[in-house]
């Protein structure tokens, strides 16, 4: 069985030259923690991770979404997001991000999501263009039909 038949092809995307802002919203409406990046002709870049931009806006001194510490200084991390805000997605995307091809098989998937701790695997044809995605209810279905 191939990604081809397990992938989600509807998608949103952001390109390296749109602003962050832009992209928070995007992830909002698709309701994403990540994004790909492409170029004007599709081609897949890299990924812009919500994890890796709000590690760039919470005080360093507090960590990462430790709770009870943020909301004492929520201020201070819309403070430092609205700094960033105009900045470009190229400054903060992931370019070391696995994509794997429609044309390869499922059961490479769950190896590769575990290993590299990825909930979304982005998917291209065999010239690098953004085709689609799998998540880990893409994994858990394919699981299911492997055992049938």
């Amino acid at each position: 069985m191939y990604i081809k038949d397990f992938m989600i092809r509807n998608m949103t995307s952001v390109s390296d030259c749109d602003t962050l802002e832009y992209a928070i919203e995007l992830m909002q409406k698709a309701q994403m923690n990540v994004l790909p990046v492409v170029d004007n002709e599709n081609i897949y870049l890299g990924s812009i991770y919500s994890r890796n931009l709000l590690k760039n806006i919470l005080p360093e001194e507090y960590g990462y979404l430790e709770s009870v510490r943020l909301l004492h200084n929520v201020n201070q991390a819309a403070n430092n997001l609205h700094e960033i805000r105009r900045k470009l997605v190229k400054d903060y995307m992931s370019k070391k991000v696995i994509a794997l091809k429609d044309s390869d098989e499922m059961k490479h998937v769950a190896e590769i999501m575990l290993k590299n701790k990825e909930s979304v695997l982005f998917i291209t044809n065999k010239i690098g263009r953004l085709r689609g995605y799998i998540n880990r209810g893409d994994l858990l279905y394919y699981l299911l039909k492997a055992g049938e």
